[in-house]
């Protein structure tokens, strides 16, 4: 029995890295031990592309990459440890009768327990209390200076001209708190859209994401539906599943299965053959043995190749690509939360910021009514400014980050939808997290693997493995001749082709490494975003926070309405 491959390449010291290559199938990368000598396997693992096409042959290093980049997949993602001989620690979740048709275990039903998930961790929010710039220091100092002035220095002068300090409290308030008000209910605003990820509060109306008392954050409450919107945007503008799929090679894929599948073979011949005949097969030349093996390793990359062709020309029918992106998400909000906060950091905390600045400037506004109309009740004036604040400046920030759609120039000043602006560099963020968290290689092959699908997909697999081991058998006519009969060697081949289809998720796990860099979705996701007009850029992250704005504008008057009645109590009382 072959030694267990043991630990993370990514851990390994050089002189790990070429004992490995030295005994790893009988020393199949040894030839390309002095070109990686003063590599460590986490250097290996971060070579680039042009790095790794300086190291010759070509066919073997890039198989060397892949089978690196695989075991650091399966090791970190804690897959079930697979031995050089093909046994596993854990038993496989699919099992087949002879007669071809899936059986599935308990584990691998859709609705079936799953195991305890990680939590993701939240990325940072925009702070309410961010540290302050030269413009705030510089207005607090003023606001110091004159507070001093009127209280301390003037106060009875300002008296004389029919300014107490009572009147000077309550008018210079008025800013003081619109600022600060605006300036709070924005942020808010902004953190309600994607906080709480589930619904706090009394009772929650069915259907919404609203209560008597409560509140569920707009983007985890709709998380879904716009994971649903995102792939048939992604699928109608940014990626052709049949073209991303082609760009793997069943040739390389066969090369990257050969050291598992190759370590297999003996042991599930052997297994039939004791089975079903061991005082036979004690007693067979060892040549006869070794040949019926050889001829079944021979057959076996060939038939590789023609079920990846085959898998690929049916990828719609084996994999989900709605089901995968959807199931994902919802796996942990914080996800989709994580996605949209990091990449609209800048434009929550700009927007975040110029609620102070709005608040002021309306301040300033309610300031000189209240000064130029004293008989105006403060009945009216200030619960009225105060919805009024409170809507307009909340519709007006969460305007701010679409709209205008196109830039447009009014005089000197260009107005461009804050995130649109960044289109490339958000285009460069939203790329990377959606290929590394959701769109990621562990995830497609476990969703062709279990999603709804892949009844399909083993149908498929079962077909090319059973006329494959057909195929490789033809040479054990012999045995046949000896007395075996052919009832008991179809059974022998049936039960093969089980052995073999029961291997194939993790077999297929495998090949991760090589399926990320294949694939290359980063890349692309990151160059077809760019490429969106400003029109369809918008379209792709938009749409479902329209539908749930108004809430949010309603929050804000409501609350402008609250402290208004607040001002009025202080200035009657």
């Amino acid at each position: 029995m072959a030694s267990r491959v043991d630990g993370d390449p990514a851990l390994w010291n050089p002189s790990q890295v070429a004992s490995w290559m030295n005994s790893f199938e009988d020393g199949r990368y040894s030839s390309l031990v002095i070109q990686m000598k003063a590599f460590s396997g986490r250097q290996i693992l971060d070579l680039t592309d042009p790095q790794w096409a300086r190291i010759q042959p070509t066919q073997l290093s890039n198989s060397l990459r892949y089978t690196l980049l695989g075991m650091h997949q399966v090791v970190s993602a804690n897959f079930p440890r697979l031995d050089v001989d093909g046994s596993t620690d854990t038993e496989s979740t699919l099992q087949y009768h002879a007669t071809g048709s899936p059986k599935t275990t308990p584990e691998s039903g859709r609705g079936a327990k799953t195991k305890q998930i990680e939590r993701i961790k939240p990325c940072e929010f925009p702070p309410m209390l961010a540290r302050p710039n030269w413009v705030v220091i510089l207005s607090l100092v003023l606001l110091i200076i004159g507070a001093v002035l009127a209280f301390a220095v003037f106060p009875n002068q300002l008296k004389e001209q029919g300014w107490p300090s009572s009147r000077i409290l309550t008018v210079s308030s008025i800013p003081l708190i619109s600022v600060v008000f605006t300036y709070v209910h924005i942020w808010l605003a902004l953190f309600m859209t994607f906080y709480p990820l589930e619904y706090f509060g009394i009772w929650q109306f069915p259907g919404t994401n609203m209560g008597v008392c409560g509140w569920q954050g707009i983007v985890p409450f709709k998380g879904e539906k716009m994971a649903r919107m995102a792939v048939r945007i992604m699928t109608s503008q940014l990626l052709d599943v049949r073209e991303v799929f082609s760009r793997i090679d069943p040739k390389q894929v066969s090369k990257e299965l050969e050291p598992i599948l190759f370590s297999t073979i003996r042991d599930i011949v052997e297994t039939m053959a004791l089975k079903y005949n061991p005082s036979l097969w004690s007693v067979l030349p060892t040549s006869v043995k070794d040949e019926i093996v050889e001829k079944v390793k021979e057959e076996a990359p060939k038939h590789i190749e023609e079920m990846m062709v085959e898998i690929k020309e049916h990828i719609d029918d084996v994999f989900d690509l709605e089901d995968m992106v959807v199931s994902n998400m919802m796996k942990d909000k914080q996800l989709l939360v994580n996605m949209f906060v990091t990449c609209g950091y800048q434009e929550l905390a700009f927007i975040r910021n110029s609620g102070a600045a709005m608040g002021f400037i309306f301040g300033v506004l309610q300031m000189i009514l209240y000064l130029a109309a004293p008989n105006l009740s403060v009945y009216i004036v200030f619960p009225a400014f105060g919805l009024l604040v409170g809507t307009l400046t909340n519709w007006l920030a969460l305007k701010m980050i679409f709209e205008p759609v196109n830039p447009r120039k009014i005089l000197c000043i260009k107005l461009h939808g804050l995130f649109l602006r960044r289109q490339q560099e958000v285009a460069a963020m939203y790329g990377f997290m959606v290929a590394k968290d959701v769109l990621n290689a562990h995830n497609i092959i476990e969703s062709i693997l279990k999603g709804p699908a892949s009844d399909k997909l083993f149908e498929l697999v079962y077909a090319n493995v059973q006329q494959s081991v057909n195929a490789g058998t033809a040479v054990a006519d012999r045995i046949v001749s000896i007395g075996i009969g052919k009832d008991t060697l179809n059974s022998i081949k049936d039960d093969i082709t089980d052995l073999v289809v029961q291997k194939f998720p993790d077999s297929l796990r495998h090949i991760e490494g090589y399926t990320m860099v294949a694939l290359d979705l980063e890349n692309t996701l990151r160059s077809k975003i760019g490429a969106l007009s400003f029109h369809d850029f918008e379209r792709l992250l938009h749409p479902v926070f329209e539908e749930d704005e108004w809430k949010l504008v309603l929050m804000g008057g409501a609350l402008g309405l609250a402290l208004g009645f607040l001002q009025t109590a202080y200035e009657t009382h």
